[in-house]
C-alpha cells in the first residue's frame, strides 16, 4: 500500500511494521510504524498527516519543553529539568561543546538548551491504557554523541499528552 502523505512516497505492507531509516524513507528521522496500524487504512492515513506535520509538532513539543523548565508547578518540570541539567552541568565539556556548537555550555539557559534538540525519530503505535492510537517523537540533542531522548507522546488531535526522557 501507498502511504497518504504529501511529502514522501512510501509503500508499506498492511500487517508488517515500517521501521524505515532516513535514506529509505526520504525523512530527515527514522520513521516507524508498529505492525497493527499498518493494517489500518484510517490510522496510516493518521500517520501519513502527522509526517506531514512533523517538524511543525517538534516544534510545538519545545515550546511544551520551554513552558515546562519555565513553571515549577508543570508535572513535567522535574523530567525536562534533569534533562537539561544533565548535559549542562554533569557532561564532560568536550562533550558538551559537540553537543551546543558555538556556544559556551555552561552560559546556556535550559531554554536555549531546547533550540538544539532535534527531531530523531517519529511513529506510531497503539498505547494501550489508552486503547487508541497514539505518536511517539524522539528529540535527541546529538544521537551520534548521546543516546539520551526526550520523548514526546501526542495524541490524534495533535496534542501532547506525555513528556518523558529515556536512553
Amino acid at each position: 500500500m501507498k502511504l497518504n502523505c504529501k511529502r514522501i512516497d512510501f509503500t508499506y505492507t498492511p500487517g508488517e511494521e515500517i521501521f524505515s531509516f532516513p535514506d529509505e524513507s526520504g525523512l530527515p528521522f527514522l520513521f516507524d510504524v508498529e505492525e497493527e496500524l499498518t493494517a489500518d487504512s484510517a490510522a496510516m492515513d493518521a500517520v501519513g498527516k502527522m509526517i506531514d506535520e512533523a517538524e511543525k509538532l517538534a516544534e510545538k513539543a519545545k515550546t511544551a519543553i520551554k513552558a515546562a523548565l519555565a513553571d515549577e508547578d508543570s508535572r513535567y518540570h522535574g523530567v525536562v529539568t534533569f534533562f537539561m541539567e544533565f548535559y549542562r552541568d554533569d557532561v564532560d565539556p568536550d562533550i558538551a561543546a559537540e553537543l551546543f556548537p558555538g556556544t559556551d555550555p555552561a552560559k546556556l539557559s535550559f531554554a536555549e538548551m531546547v533550540d538544539f534538540l532535534r527531531l530523531d525519530r517519529f511513529g506510531s503505535l497503539v498505547d494501550y491504557k489508552m486503547d487508541q492510537q497514539v505518536f511517539i517523537m524522539d528529540l535527541s540533542l546529538n544521537p551520534e554523541i548521546t543516546d539520551e531522548l526526550m520523548v514526546i507522546y501526542f495524541d490524534l488531535n495533535q496534542e501532547i499528552f506525555c513528556i518523558t526522557n529515556e536512553s
